[in-house]
């Protein structure tokens, strides 16, 4: 039998106060840490030990931790070696890695050097005091500027890069993919409707395609009348949809999502790193030939993401922010995309040049040849330079695409009370395009809403 990807956990919404949440997020660490002990959440802060705090490593062959060994086996220009750190894996919930390290940041400790964070956290935790500014990255020409721009607050740069989110669409061998948005969603296609992050991700989708373009994202506010008329008849359609052809997305999660794909549905829309994941999967490839393809997704995308930031109560500040340029340098982000299946944030990282960024100029190096290491005997690059290659023109493609999601230092009000309001309208709850525009708008200042 052909092995099966494992189901994720239901992402469950954190929202006790943030006393319990350190509480919990200090037990999660303690049980990541080798021995139960973790010198970080001790009260003292004397350390060199740098700590890396994000979620579950997903990328194929676990790329971040393959590269937080390769900074432990560096030294320093005169050969002074690089201070150890340790990669936490906080949670594999983007809901919860958000609770569980806004906690600690809250509380003033110096549990963690370096932030992996998903890019909408900026303008909270720069609000709020939880992160040092950076200074002294090289070439910021060289990354995608609307990745860079999530990064920014108020003009000062507090993020850069890890690794860059767009929605691709994925395609079985011998389907012709759609090319405009009424098309993929009347098709046999898998997506994330599930109650969690891409619920929100998948929604905004829909209305950026749907007659809402320009609304609910970045820093435009849309008014109530907007939220009406644009958005609310968008979510209306899609839920049409969520009774027909999108009904057993609403169980999905990516992984799940994933699995429908390699179980026969003919289309998925999901991110860049499904790509190694399915070129991995036995039902999937003949050999080392592909049974299936990718493509950017019709139309306007979320522009997902994580960042690297540094930090404020870092014992470390200068070795954490060398770890960050690091980890979001040239031969760092070749590693995350040809090796573990995440899409770069880099030009350079491509074969490209900063600011020209076509994808017909893409080239690609296979993970074998990144590293040096000899293929064993029977083993091929799977993904080859021309599968990679194929990846990333779907990547920078859609990446021309790619909007960001709401910039708002009340992100997390805002995507619990969206996702809340897009559940009963799917579930024809009663709520109505007026309820629906007061909650969102309220949302997007912080007030507690709901539809």
């Amino acid at each position: 039998m052909s092995p099966r990807f494992p189901p994720s956990g239901r992402r469950a919404w954190v929202s006790a106060a943030a006393g319990a949440a350190l509480v919990l997020a200090a037990g999660l660490v303690v049980s990541l840490w080798p021995g139960g002990s973790y010198p970080a959440m001790k009260a003292g802060c004397d350390r060199s030990e740098l700590f890396v705090a994000g979620g579950t490593d997903v990328s194929l062959k676990n790329q971040r931790r393959a590269l937080i060994r390769q900074w432990n086996e560096g030294r320093y220009p005169g050969g002074r070696p690089h201070p150890h750190a340790t990669l936490v894996e906080v949670s594999e919930s983007t809901d919860l890695q958000h609770s569980q390290i806004k906690a600690v940041e809250e509380s003033g400790g110096c549990a963690y050097d370096v932030l992996i964070m998903d890019n909408t956290w900026t303008a909270q935790f720069a609000d709020s005091g939880y992160l040092r500014p950076l200074d002294g990255i090289e070439n910021l020409d060289d990354f995608f500027p609307a990745a860079l721009r999530t990064g920014k607050r108020d003009g000062e740069l507090y993020a850069v890069p890890f690794n860059v989110d767009v929605g691709l669409l994925y395609y079985r061998e011998g389907v012709t993919p759609p090319t405009v948005w009424p098309g993929l969603l009347s098709s046999d296609v898998a997506t994330q409707l599930a109650d969690y992050e891409g619920l929100t991700v998948n929604a905004l989708e829909a209305v950026w395609n749907d007659g809402g373009s320009g609304r609910l994202t970045g820093e435009n506010r849309p008014s109530e009348d907007d939220l009406r008329t644009r958005v609310y008849p968008a979510l209306a359609r899609l839920a049409a949809r969520a009774h027909g052809s999108l009904a057993a997305s609403r169980q999905y999660e990516e992984l799940e999502s994933i699995e429908a794909f390699a179980s026969g549905t003919k289309l998925m829309r999901n991110w860049p790193y499904a790509f190694s994941a399915l070129a991995s999967e036995p039902r999937m490839r003949d050999g080392t030939r592909l049974r299936f393809g990718v493509t950017a997704l019709p139309g306007h995308t979320v522009l997902g993401g994580q960042n690297l930031a540094v930090s404020k109560n870092s014992p470390n500040p200068d070795a954490a922010a060398d770890l960050v340029a690091y980890l979001s340098g040239t031969n760092s982000q070749r590693l995350l995309f040809a090796c573990g299946g995440f899409a770069p944030g880099r030009y350079s990282a491509l074969g490209l040049s900063p600011g020209h960024g076509s994808p017909a100029g893409v080239k690609v190096r296979t993970c074998s040849s990144l590293t040096g290491q000899p293929l064993g005997p029977g083993e091929t690059d799977v993904p080859d330079e021309a599968q990679l290659t194929q990846l990333g023109h779907a990547v920078l493609t859609a990446l021309g695409r790619a909007e960001p999601r709401p910039v708002t230092p009340h992100y997390t009000t805002f995507t619990s009370t969206f996702r809340g309001c897009v559940q009963k309208i799917f579930d024809g709850a009663g709520t109505d395009a007026a309820s629906f525009a007061r909650a969102v708008e309220r949302s997007l200042d912080g007030r507690t809403a709901s539809c």
